[in-house]
């Protein structure tokens, strides 16, 4: 007997739908209602989650199985792509790694336990996530896009996506006056520059940073990413970021986050401007700056700033300086749109979304399953398709018998 489990109680195929609706919709609950709906299979909730939770086990460990066996390789072997790797020619790409974190519910081992009203809990625990992908563009003599792109200098579409950013807050008042005509109109479109997605793998762990560093070099090294020429490696502020792009990528050009950096100078002019017209004709100046890579200018002013406050710098003002300073040699980005890499961290910004529709949640409290549950839901995103070559191997791996009864 071939191709079944000893410890399954369906068909591979069952179990292939199964780990599908369960990891697509938001909740095993979820998932036994679509099987039954769409596939005619009379499955509970609570064998949905065993047999899903099973497989994401087994997940795991080809993931750390995985990881050993590159960590034995010799460092000369490590620095070549493997045989398997895409044999794609890396003319005219990219490979990038982009990193940042979501958030869901864990449990811990105090979980259940009174606890005095002082002692302050947050079960909010951060989902590690890393997409390496590559991108299809062209390096160019001069700066492709010199001139700011007008919705960059727009307040009703900067402020909107600032606000989204993790940490930032303001008012919700536009801080200008825009005319109805002026803020209805289309901004116009500016020359294609911006890197073409190709193909994205994804890897996600609730570990440590240093533990997603080690698992997004494993990808990278059967992704064949040594062999490329344009390396990148984005992310926000975060140390943690920019500890695994030092220890794992150090070739990989940094870069932060574009939509981040306008964050902190949109903070940095409400902060130092009262007039809400006045702030944004600081804020587009500040804007174009960036823009250019001549960040150093705007620190320049910020510096004049703090220093004009006194004693009493305003937090968020001096925040922006902090962030500035220490990120200033990661905004080069009329270097970085010269040789044609991404600016931006849209794509790991939107695969967090895609996981959190099934991880986060107020009602949902995960405990040793989650690991297992986001390996899969990385697998399902990853272009890939790690699933598919999980589910063939699988197959043809099994004995139909326990490994306990199997003949010596």
């Amino acid at each position: 007997m071939t191709g079944c489990s000893a410890e399954a109680s369906c068909s591979p195929n069952v179990e292939r739908k199964i780990v599908a609706a369960s990891t697509e919709g938001r909740s095993y609950e979820v998932a036994s209602h679509l099987l039954g709906e769409l596939a005619d299979l009379k499955i509970s909730s609570k064998r949905c989650q065993r047999i899903t939770q099973r497989v994401g086990r087994e997940r795991v460990a080809q993931r750390e199985t995985r990881r050993e066996a590159y960590e034995e390789l010799p460092l000369p072997v490590r620095q070549q792509a493997p045989a398997d790797a895409p044999g794609n020619s890396w003319n005219h790409r990219v490979a990038a790694v982009l990193i940042d974190g979501g958030r869901a519910q864990l449990r811990d081992e105090r979980w259940g336990e009174p606890r005095p009203p002082e002692d302050k809990v947050s079960w909010w625990k951060e989902p590690k996530v890393a997409c390496l992908t590559t991108f299809s563009s062209s390096s160019h003599s001069t700066d492709p896009i010199p001139e700011v792109p007008e919705c960059l200098l727009d307040p009703l579409w900067v402020i909107p996506r600032v606000k989204e950013i993790k940490g930032v807050r303001g008012g919700d008042e536009v801080p200008c006056n825009v005319s109805s005509n002026e803020s209805s109109r289309t901004h116009e479109r500016p020359p294609r520059w911006s890197p073409e997605l190709l193909v994205r793998s994804v890897v996600a762990t609730f570990q440590p940073y240093e533990q997603l560093g080690r698992l997004a070099k494993v990808e990278a090294y059967h992704r064949g990413f040594v062999e490329a020429e344009r390396k990148a490696f984005l992310g926000d502020g975060h140390l943690a970021n920019w500890g695994i792009r030092d220890r794992h990528f150090s070739d990989y050009t940094p870069i932060v986050d574009l939509l981040h950096a306008l964050s902190y100078i949109y903070l940095a002019a409400m902060e130092s401007t009262p007039d809400m017209e006045a702030c944004w004709h600081r804020c587009r100046c500040w804007i174009t700056w960036v823009w250019k890579g001549e960040v150093q200018q705007v620190i320049d002013e910020l510096k004049r700033l703090v220093e004009m406050a006194g004693e009493q710098v305003p937090e968020k003002l001096a925040g922006s300086l902090t962030y500035l300073t220490n990120n200033a040699s990661r905004m080069k980005y009329n270097q970085y749109r010269q040789a044609g890499l991404p600016i931006t961290t849209t794509l790991i910004e939107s695969t967090i979304k895609q996981i959190g529709r099934r991880m986060k949640g107020t009602e949902k409290f995960w405990d040793e399953g989650a690991e297992p549950q986001l390996q899969l839901c990385a697998d399902r995103i990853s272009e890939t398709e790690p699933l598919a070559k999980f589910w063939a191997q699988r197959e043809s791996q099994q004995t139909g018998f326990r490994k306990s009864r199997a003949n010596p």
